[in-house]
């Protein structure tokens, strides 16, 4: 093990509260800080990364709304996801290094969550030419159980992984899930019943062996310090796309 990855559990955690920590904890591990794993679910958000389009939503903007939905532009890659209660969500803030392999990272991420799935005897696997995690249905059609979309910025991995593990999947069905139209898988629609917590413990073990990091659990993290996020971070001007007439 080259390295140590730090993992605390945020359980429920604000949207743009978790980007905020993010931006923070990744300026200390370019000043030397520990790698960190955060793990944590959200309120229900859709989030844009930088390929994708709101139009994408496949309901009106009061819908949403009504409902108390939030919907944010990010700098992650990939297309629209959704973030909900029953989901876990997991920021890996590692050292990718300049150059790093982007390709190899995101890997050992779908490595780490099948390998956590398996645990529970669900086997997920990669589609060809498709990010994220897969599994079968009882019907044989593919489904997507995790989301991937990660963030490279001066060496440091930022975003990642949302794995669906109770989570209501008709927030799926308010979008064109990464842009093109699949079923979305969870553990309870596979008859698996867990916490979010006790599945983000193994994915974080799962996800560190994978990344060849020594894992250990620290219980809490220091909040961000305004100083701590740079001036330019896309957090500072982010708005909900549907709290007022924002153009898309």
């Amino acid at each position: 093990m080259s390295a140590t990855l730090r993992a605390t559990w945020l359980a429920r955690t604000d949207y743009l509260d978790a980007w905020r920590l993010q931006e923070a904890v990744a300026t200390r591990v370019r000043s030397g800080g520990p790698e960190r794993l955060l793990l944590l679910e959200h309120d229900p958000v859709y989030t844009i990364g930088r390929r994708g389009t709101i139009d994408h939503l496949l309901v009106a903007p009061e819908v949403l709304r009504r409902r108390g939905i939030s919907v944010y532009r990010v700098d992650r890659g990939g297309d629209i996801t959704y973030h909900g209660p029953g989901q876990l969500v997991g920021y890996p803030i590692t050292r990718l290094g300049e150059g790093g392999d982007l390709v190899a990272y995101v890997r050992a991420l779908e490595l780490g969550l099948c390998d956590a799935l398996a645990t529970y005897g669900i086997v997920g696997h990669s589609e060809a030419g498709k990010t994220g995690v897969w599994v079968d249905l009882p019907d044989g059609r593919p489904a997507k159980i995790a989301a991937i979309g990660v963030r490279v910025s001066r060496g440091v991995t930022t975003h990642g992984f949302a794995l669906n593990v109770s989570t209501d999947l008709e927030g799926f069905d308010r979008m064109l899930p990464c842009g093109f139209a699949h079923e979305v898988a969870s553990l309870a629609r596979l008859g698996v019943i867990a916490r979010v917590s006790e599945v983000a413990e193994r994915s974080a073990v799962a996800i560190a062996s994978r990344l060849r990091h020594e894992l250990l659990f620290e219980a809490r993290i220091d909040p961000p310090d305004e100083t701590e996020i740079p001036t330019d971070a896309p957090v500072r001007n982010a708005a909900d796309l549907l709290a007022e007439e924002v153009p898309a």
